[in-house]
């Protein structure tokens, strides 16, 4: 019974290192990311687009 319990635990101990290690990998890219840049790429990507005042549009509700 108690090697039950020992095999239990260490599978969910290296279920938690493991998404640890998953985790950790993913925040590393995010850090490494330039979100300023991102952001002026995809504002190229969609083009010049009609800009609409708010305050226009808040007379139609």
């Amino acid at each position: 019974m108690s090697t039950t319990w020992i095999i239990i635990i260490a599978l969910l101990f290296l279920a938690v290192l493991w998404n640890s290690r998953r985790n950790m990998r993913r925040w590393k890219e995010r850090k490494r990311r330039s979100f300023r840049d991102h952001y002026y790429e995809k504002k190229k990507e969609k083009g010049p687009e009609e800009k609409t005042d708010r305050r226009d549009n808040s007379s139609d509700l």
